[in-house]
């Protein structure tokens, strides 16, 4: 089978969506009052403003965990919420994919294995992986090979569990403004839900032409950090070529939109919702930018301002937030027949110095009622 290809005996599809940053009993805030003091630490030139925080990153408010919680409390938490609303129990589930990001694979492996002890899953029912930004669209790229490879697979989660203050330098005033704790529960199905028409995930090296200096696009640093409280330790953590990133991460999106457009037949006056990654207020608004010269019908989604970039949670954020998300960029409720084009680009956790990843996936929307998917409903305090 071609790895790109859905089953159409099979056909995938998104049963359920869930997040939890509704619960305030994991999560404390960063406003950007805060960002303005992390990124000065260490007698660093960081933001002048929380103007200039805004103008820059988009986001007004971030999360982190709060004391005590751990990524094990974030997954339980997102997992019994997704069964909660799906109204499966842990054991229905043929298999868990999980997406935790960090500077090695160690975590994901403890976190996967710490979560099959708690649900009584057997060895190797959580699969993990450290996939970073595109972590949504790989995950759901290994689920659809999963269910048409294996006929004993029914039911998949798809679990993102992203904790990036453990992994960034706090006073790193190119992620300190950005990035926030996120996790995302969703269900993968065979012929049920939001088909999945168009799956595509990849490595794309970097050459050499493409980069506007020679340094790495990531690398790792082990030595004196703060941490998003803004206590000093040592850790190792991600650092980032932001002019080689930005300029290849828009290309990378805009190449993928133009694949995933290809690869679906439109039906004249067919709405188009293009929910991107979260990376930056700079990037995506470049991003949209650029997309609407090639296509000025398409309406792309913005959903940084209380959420930040979490990472491999960013995309499916947005999709168990879909009406409200669409209300904040002042656009129509989604409707049947309505083409949606997820969009991803990032780090490339195998090879940092000089590949990123990337992919996109066509959805048709299919509503509520004439289908089994499931959206949670929940608020955000303010």
């Amino acid at each position: 089978m071609d790895d790109n290809a859905v089953d159409r005996e099979a056909t995938p599809g998104l049963s359920c969506f869930v997040d939890v940053f509704d619960r305030v009993d994991l999560f404390d805030r960063i406003d950007n009052q805060t960002v303005v003091h992390l990124s000065s630490l260490g007698q660093k030139n960081g933001f002048s403003s929380t103007d200039s925080v805004q103008k820059s990153t988009g986001v007004i408010l971030r999360r982190m965990l709060k004391p005590g919680v751990t990524a094990f409390d974030l997954a339980t938490a997102v997992f019994d919420r997704l069964c909660c609303v799906s109204g499966y129990t842990a054991a229905d589930f043929s298999a868990v994919l999980l997406c935790h990001s960090g500077v090695d694979n160690s975590g994901a492996k403890q976190l996967a294995a710490a979560l099959e002890t708690h649900y009584g899953h057997a060895p190797r029912t959580v699969q993990p992986f450290n996939y970073g930004c595109s972590g949504f669209l790989k995950l759901l790229h290994e689920g659809t090979l999963l269910l048409a490879d294996r006929r004993q697979v029914k039911r998949i989660a798809l679990l993102n569990i992203e904790t990036p203050e453990t992994w960034h330098d706090g006073s790193d005033r190119l992620f300190c403004g950005i990035v926030s704790a996120g996790a995302t529960g969703v269900i993968l199905e065979r012929n049920t839900g939001i088909p999945v028409a168009v799956i595509r995930t990849d490595d794309f090296a970097i050459s050499p032409d493409l980069r506007p200096n020679p340094e790495p696009l990531f690398r790792k640093e082990t030595g004196q950090v703060y941490t998003f409280r803004g206590e000093s330790v040592t850790r190792t953590v991600m650092r980032m070529n932001a002019e080689t990133v930005f300029l290849n991460g828009i290309e990378l999106m805009l190449n993928n939109l133009r694949s995933a457009v290809a690869s679906v037949d439109l039906t004249p006056g067919q709405r188009v919702i293009v929910i991107p990654h979260q990376p930056s207020g700079k990037l995506l608004k470049a991003l949209i930018a650029a997309a609407r010269l090639e296509y000025p019908d398409f309406e792309f989604l913005n959903n940084l301002s209380d959420f930040g970039n979490t990472i491999s949670a960013a995309v499916p954020t947005i999709m168990s937030r879909l009406p409200q998300v669409l209300a904040e960029n002042d656009l129509q409720p989604i409707s049947d027949g309505d083409l949606i084009i997820l969009l991803g680009a990032g780090i490339c956790m195998r090879e940092i110095e000089n590949h990123m990843s990337a992919g996109h996936a066509c959805l048709e929307w299919v509503s509520a009622a004439n289908s089994v998917s499931r959206f949670q409903e929940t608020t955000l305090a303010r």
